[in-house]
């Protein structure tokens, strides 16, 4: 029984490693079987007892031989090796080396070269011109004449790793496309010895994301927002997906210079993007101007770049918030980073929808290889936190750029050269799974749809999640998103005063209701009182306006079991704190048919006993209203039970008895009709009344 296990677990064994192990070409140099021999111009290649020998005799040129596989390397990902040994050399300086992924027709290659000095330098040739990876660098691990040198090129995607006898000595994320050809390279005057040259295929490393459909299509945006002559670029899009911020590059339009200009589009009421137009100033000044992100109450904007006061000159790299007012956006001001440090000429931002998080991504002295996506917490002076980064499962030795985190909190895209993928820069995903910003899923690729060969930087979408928009080829383009994210709820409404009815612009915070941890923040629109917010499900929040001299009347919606996008529409109210004023207590909570309070009403009575505490000559009645389910007596007596909780726990909290009365009115005042669950639900009620200021 022992044996046959053991054959069993041997079997497997030797069958995972011959799949991981497909050997795409091999050669001993026993006999010459792939017909490396030849003689002329000065060149002599020959196989001599298991080793291939390549003896360069002309005087000034450098000489190559090389053999093609039939492999797509492009789609193939493979470990090349061999074992070169310097024989002869007639200067220091001389070199040689590995040529791999050549073209056939040799206009690209890359050169993997050493030289007798122990000095190495890795090389890229396209385009007619060679361009330096690493340039000539001397390495304690490469031997010198007469000594063996391995050399190993791992290709993974887009990444490839230099190895030289066994120990990393470059990497990069910087390539798109692979030849077939495979050789050796050496100057003038130097013979080299060659050992087993082999090419085994690995397991193909790009993570494609589970959700990937092949049949999705990328629709360029129409006429009215990308044009066929001008550059469109890094579109933003608003939360409840209805304006589109984006770059217009080059464009005589642009105001000032023809440097990069703000422009945006709206929907109409038909669901179709009107004229784009240009922001204007002062959100486009002399400087290149782009946005990051947009706040769901699209009352605020994250800007590239710092803003001088007079909303024309430039100040700076840097990044800028702008606020909307009476008349417009706001001259944007800097966002301050404390111990902000960025070593690379670029650099990408995000504002979290909760208004408490800043992503960025930029090259500091503690990262794990160029630019790496960090996070800072608000602070209360609005300025943010040091940089955290988030850890080696999103950030790795290449660039990772434009981070955009969905409206769940949770699901974060970004543009990286370090993750395998299909060009120079992909797109990825990963999930956010604690409160701790460093532990991640494992990134995924987008797919081969919205990544190409080329540059894919950057990539939004709505609090929906069911669109993503995207920058490619100097146009925008737009695409059904497939990646599910965890359910939303956009809120939306009006801020208004209570007693006159005109709107009012007040700042807007919603928390857990169970805890009243604070979980964001928005502002309404000036002009229209209008604001929105986005909760993400599983939490039960309350949510309210805030405005020096008003109560809030304090809303709620339960989120716990939501299951899909959902739009809610809810009105803010604020009340005048004035004599003879009715206020609601939206959040007071009791079990039915009791008068114990739950703990979810603390909350609400905490803000009555702030207001209290302020106003020190505030007399209030606490009223208590029950709907018409049940005997009138009954209705009466708890009503009055629960005025008088309430009254109570103000009491123990430090008010003075002295301004507090409690009064049950049962059934006797109803605010509407109780003939439907609405109705009953709005008769439940506690109240207070502002008796004396």
């Amino acid at each position: 029984m022992k044996l046959n296990n053991y054959f069993f677990a041997l079997l497997l064994l030797i069958t995972t490693n011959a799949f991981s192990q497909n050997v795409l070409f091999q050669d001993t140099f026993n006999e010459d079987l792939n017909k490396w021999t030849y003689n002329g111009d000065g060149f002599d290649s020959k196989i001599d007892n298991g080793k291939l020998v390549l003896e360069n005799k002309h005087k000034t040129n450098s000489k190559w031989r090389y053999i093609s596989i039939s492999q797509n390397t492009d789609v193939t990902d493979f470990d090349v090796e061999a074992v070169l040994t310097l024989d002869k050399t007639p200067t220091d300086n001389a070199t040689y080396g590995l040529v791999w992924g050549m073209y056939n027709d040799n206009s690209n290659y890359r050169v993997v070269q050493l030289s007798a000095n122990k000095q190495l330098q890795i090389y890229h040739y396209y385009s007619k011109e060679f361009h330096y990876d690493k340039k000539w660098t001397a390495s304690k691990n490469v031997n010198g004449k007469g000594k063996r040198n391995k050399i190993k090129v791992e290709k993974r995607a887009n990444v490839y790793k230099v190895y030289i006898n066994d120990v990393l000595e470059y990497q990069t994320g910087n390539n798109a496309y692979y030849g077939s050809s495979f050789g050796f390279i050496l100057d003038a005057g130097v013979t080299v010895e060659v050992e087993d040259l082999k090419i085994i295929e690995q397991p193909f490393s790009i993570n494609l994301v589970k959700e990937f459909d092949p049949n999705l299509k990328m629709v360029k945006l129409p006429e009215t927002v990308s044009s066929s002559t001008i550059e469109e670029t890094n579109p933003v899009i608003s939360a409840d997906g209805n304006i589109l911020y984006f770059d217009r590059k080059d464009n005589e339009l642009n105001i000032e210079t023809i440097k990069d200009d703000i422009w945006y589009s709206v929907k109409d009421k038909n669901g179709n993007w009107e004229e784009a137009k240009n922001v204007g100033r002062p959100l486009n000044n002399k400087d290149y101007n782009f946005v990051i992100s947009s706040s769901p109450d699209n009352n605020t904007l994250l800007l590239g770049n710092r803003y001088a006061s007079d909303g024309l000159s430039p100040n700076g790299s840097g990044v800028s918030i702008t606020k909307k007012g009476q008349s417009g956006w706001e001259i944007p001001k800097d966002v301050v980073i404390e111990d902000y440090e960025n070593k690379n000429q670029y650099v990408g931002f995000f504002l979290t929808n909760d208004n408490k998080y800043l992503l960025m991504s930029v090259e500091r002295s503690e990262g794990f290889g160029l630019k790496d996506i960090f996070v800072s917490q608000v602070r209360e002076d609005g300025s943010f936190s040091k940089p955290k980064n988030l850890g080696n499962v999103v950030n790795t030795f290449e660039d990772e750029s434009n981070p955009f985190l969905a409206a769940d909190g949770k699901t974060l895209y970004f543009a990286s050269k370090g993750h395998p993928g299909y060009g120079y820069y992909d797109l990825f995903v990963s999930k956010r799974l604690d409160d701790s910003w460093t532990n991640w899923s494992k990134p995924e690729n987008l797919g081969n749809i919205i990544n190409s060969t080329g540059y894919e930087l950057s990539i939004f979408l709505s609090a929906k999640g069911d669109k993503a928009y995207v920058g490619r080829e100097k146009d925008i383009w737009e695409i059904d998103n497939s990646v599910k994210q965890d359910p939303v709820a956009l809120v939306k409404g009006k801020v208004y005063d209570s007693k006159t009815k005109k709107i009012i612009s007040a700042p807007i915070v919603y928390n857990a209701l169970k805890t009243n941890k604070e979980l964001g923040t928005a502002i309404s629109d000036p002009s229209t009182g209008s604001y929105s917010i986005v909760l993400p499900y599983g939490e039960k929040y309350s949510f309210m306006a805030e405005k020096e001299g008003y109560y809030a009347v304090t809303q709620n919606v339960d989120l716990s079991d939501l299951k899909e996008y959902k739009e809610i529409t809810v009105d803010l109210y604020l009340n005048p704190i004035e004599k003879g004023e009715i206020i609601r207590l939206n959040n007071i909570f009791f079990d039915s048919g009791k008068y114990d309070l739950l703990s979810e009403s603390n909350a609400e009575l905490d803000k009555l006993f702030k207001v209290l505490k302020d106003n020190k000559k505030l007399i209030i009645e606490i009223a208590g209203h029950t709907d018409a389910v049940g005997a009138d007596k009954d209705n009466l007596q708890l009503s009055n039970n629960r005025a008088n909780a309430v009254m109570n726990y103000l009491i123990s909290k430090g008010v003075s008895k002295e301004r507090l009365t409690a009064k049950g009115y049962g059934e006797t005042k109803f605010i509407a009709s109780n003939d439907t669950e609405e109705g009953k639900q709005l008769n439940r009620r506690v109240e207070f009344l502002i008796l004396e200021m």
